[in-house]
C-alpha cells in the first residue's frame, strides 16, 4: 500500500504536493509545488512524479503529502 509522510493513502494518477525541497544534478524540485504521481516501484519504495513542465523525479514517498 501506499502512503505519504502522515499515513495517508495515495494512488498513482493522482496529484500530491511536495513536502520539502529536493535537489539533483538536474534541478530542484520545490517545496508545495503539486506534481502527478505515475508510478510506484515497490521493491526500491520510490515513486515517479511529473511536475508542470513534464520533468520526471524519482522520489521517497515520505516526501509528498495528498492532501494539499
Amino acid at each position: 500500500m501506499l502512503v505519504d509522510y502522515k499515513g495517508r493513502t495515495m494512488e498513482v494518477g493522482k496529484r500530491v504536493k511536495v513536502q520539502n525541497d529536493i535537489p539533483s544534478p538536474n534541478g530542484m524540485l520545490y517545496k508545495n509545488s503539486i506534481v502527478k504521481l505515475d508510478e510506484w516501484n515497490k521493491n526500491e519504495n520510490k515513486i515517479r512524479v511529473t511536475d508542470n513542465l513534464g520533468k520526471v523525479w524519482w522520489i521517497e514517498p515520505s516526501q509528498v503529502s495528498c492532501s494539499f
